[in-house]
């Protein structure tokens, strides 16, 4: 999950109301073994040092949840808060993830485009891609993002811990230097790790996750094989081909993008295999091996992938290892993922948990979300949580952006489903642009119109999704949207077109 991207304000006489309460200054950065030219800080060795600390809320966690949420609760309350964190503030999207593969992408996007550009008019004799200076435009574009570390905290009283914080009791948690903290209320925000799918010869073995894909290579590799074609898998796929690697993409399911709907899955296709991306769906890893210089996968009988670097990007569970959560009398069902309520209390009275530690929705944007509702909650306002109208992207190229249910989910829910399908290609934005891959999908209740999905394939699909936001949201029936004005030339206008189609 990424921060909000918090900056340090001028003081004024508002925040006078909430006074800063003096403390000594901690460490807020801690060593990573992918600790590239800087971007990391060492921390010294953890001692026992035998303190003690109370507070009205803790939150477990710095990342974006966690942030939010202790930045909320120190802007709207007297109370004290308390906020640890092993790694970097900011968390997993902004540190490993989301952000600096947002950076990576654009600089292969880039490097794309002027491999094309002589499709529309324009000679550039030769396209080389500096390796260095992207993963330096990345480290910029990180420290940019986490703006001042701690600053912003400090100034509402937050104290700010670096260290391990383990949950070992209804309202304590023990950190790894000794320090003993108890707490009224608990948050857990700890994120996700990755998993590692059980496949003999993986365990121990130096295969990449997504923090290694990103800090690990100083140079693009000749080749790579990818497991898992889920969101973070293909965005990986594409950079690297871009970059002028080998890709070799490998799902178990029968298609790439298993979560979202199948036109749109199947509408990516042809674009990725235009840039040399072997995909493999329905496969079945059997063994890999790792010889000291590179990867051989068994996907059948006598069949083998071989690559130089291999990314396991095959999904994510609540980072919850460590925490005594029985002591703490919180519960996981049979998935791992912790039991909540409606205000994402858990079954322990006086601890919640949020963003990527739940395990449901592993989004920044629903991180974010989570942690005001947790807040509201601990400062006596509680409202139900609410995902009906929640909008995700894989941000390849093109981007797939969706929201609400595809078709085979609303006709397993029981309901009586009408679709509109408009290609892309159709489009005269998109013949200008000359980019003619992608759809846009529109799932409709056949009895009223009432919108139930959305699934666009376009570049830019990320923004054009939200015009599917807004009509969900509002209770918006698509036939209205077909009959409103759109400029021209958009590709918005596929939205419309797919929209009058309900009528």
């Amino acid at each position: 999950m990424a921060p909000r991207l918090l900056r340090r304000q001028p003081r004024t006489a508002d925040r006078r109301e909430t006074p800063v309460r003096p403390r000594r200054r901690l460490p807020v950065r801690a060593e990573h073994p992918h600790d590239v030219a800087g971007l990391n800080h060492r921390r010294p060795a953890s001692r026992d040092t035998g303190r003690m600390e109370r507070f009205d809320v803790f939150v477990i966690g710095g990342g974006g949840t966690g942030s939010e949420g202790a930045f909320r609760l120190g802007h709207q309350s007297g109370l004290r808060v308390g906020m640890a964190e092993r790694d970097r503030l900011g968390g997993e999207c902004n540190n490993y993830g989301c952000v600096p593969t947002k950076v990576m992408l654009r600089s292969a996007k880039i490097a794309a485009l002027a491999r094309d550009a002589e499709r529309f008019g324009v000679h550039i004799p030769t396209v080389e891609v500096d390796f260095g200076a992207v993963m330096d435009r990345v480290r910029a574009v990180i420290e940019a993002s986490s703006g001042e570390e701690a600053g912003p905290f400090e100034d509402l009283g937050i104290t700010v811990l670096k260290g391990d914080a383990r949950l070992v009791g209804p309202d304590e948690i023990a950190m790894a230097d000794g320090t003993r903290i108890v707490a009224d209320r608990i948050v857990l925000a700890t994120g996700t790790a990755p998993q590692t799918p059980p496949i003999p010869g993986l365990e121990g073995a130096p295969f990449w996750t997504n923090r290694e894909a990103i800090w690990s290579p100083t140079a693009a590799p000749s080749s790579l094989a990818i497991i898992g074609a889920g969101a973070v898998g293909i965005e990986f796929a594409q950079l690297y081909a871009r970059f002028g690697t080998r890709v070799t993409v490998l799902e178990v399911a029968p298609r790439i993008l298993p979560n979202e709907d199948e036109a749109a899955a199947a509408a990516l296709v042809p674009a990725l295999e235009a840039e040399g991306i072997e995909l493999h769906v329905s496969v079945t890893i059997r063994r890999a091996s790792h010889d000291g210089h590179g990867w051989r996968l068994e996907i059948g009988d006598g069949e083998a992938v071989r690559a130089d670097e291999l990314l396991v990007a095959a999904g994510r569970t609540p980072n919850l290892d460590g925490h005594d959560l029985v002591a703490a009398g919180v519960s996981l069902d049979d998935e791992g993922k912790p039991i909540l309520g409606e205000t994402l209390r858990t079954t322990s009275p006086d601890i919640w948990a949020a963003g990527d530690a739940t395990g449901e929705l592993l989004f920044t944007h629903v991180g974010s979300y989570e942690a005001a509702l947790v807040a509201d909650d601990i400062l006596g306002r509680p409202r139900a949580r609410d995902y009906r109208v929640v909008p995700r992207v894989t941000f390849c190229d093109p981007e797939v952006a969706s929201l609400g249910l595809t078709e085979s989910q609303a006709r397993e829910a029981g309901h009586t489903v009408r679709t509109s399908v408009v290609p892309i290609a159709d489009n005269e934005r998109a013949t200008i642009d000359g980019s003619g891959f992608g759809v846009v999908k529109l799932v409709a209740d056949a009895a009223d119109a009432r919108l139930l999905g959305g699934h666009i394939v376009a570049d830019g699909a990320g923004a054009m999704i939200h015009e599917v936001v807004a009509m969900m949201a509002g209770h918006v029936a698509a036939p209205t949207t077909g009959d409103a004005i759109h400029a021209y030339p958009t590709l918005s206008e596929s939205v419309k077109a797919a929209a009058a189609q309900l009528g």
